[in-house]
């Protein structure tokens, strides 16, 4: 966890293997919040695939005697932010692909656009179906596209183009002064050699 306002709720380890430093780890996460999760994350691929598991511990042991914990694995969910799905949309599709990845901008945004277009298209026929009474009315259905309509800023298209040619503008900068950075670290690298 990281973060001003963060809280902890557990650990994660790569590999799948749960042995007696995890008991060490997972005693100090005990001390940090009531109910730690250790995640498990299989970073070999073993399965070809990155299996997660998720644990939490139980006491286990004799009163006043030998103590221990086991962990139980636990259910969970992975959730994500629209843009992580949408780089993680992009990496899944170049498994199996032995060709060095394009990291085109515009090709994403043509691929992002292209599967927004879709999902429109799909509840455009869902609604033209409602008005046309082929299929029954759902208003909680309703107030949810009311608030995915009601969320979309109103912005006209001069206001659009202004905004990708600032941002054009900006990246144009950045670009440049890469450049100057490298040439001034090449013209430091010969002057090194020459003394």
């Amino acid at each position: 966890s990281s973060g001003i306002n963060a809280e902890y709720g557990g650990w994660y380890s790569s590999g799948i293997i749960i042995n007696e430093y995890s008991s060490l780890i997972h005693a100090f996460y005990k001390c940090q919040c009531p109910t730690p999760v250790h995640l498990t994350v299989d970073t070999q691929l073993k399965e070809q695939k990155m299996k997660i598991n998720t644990h939490i511990s139980s006491q286990i042991g004799v009163k006043n005697g030998t103590e221990g914990c086991i962990f139980t694995p636990v259910s969970h969910t992975i959730t994500g932010a629209e843009a992580d799905q949408v780089s993680l949309k992009f990496f899944q599709g170049l498994r199996g692909n032995k060709k060095t990845p394009n990291f085109n901008d515009q090709e994403q945004i043509i691929t992002s656009c292209s599967e927004m277009i879709a999902q429109i298209n799909i509840v455009m026929g869902h609604v033209k179906k409602v008005l046309s009474g082929e299929a029954p009315s759902d208003k909680e259905l309703g107030r949810q596209l009311m608030e995915v309509v009601q969320s979309i800023p109103n912005l006209d298209g001069d206001t659009i183009t202004n905004m990708l040619n600032s941002h054009m503008q900006d990246l144009l900068a950045v670009e440049y002064l890469t450049y100057l950075t490298r040439q001034q670290l090449a013209i430091s690298a010969r002057i090194n050699q020459i003394l």
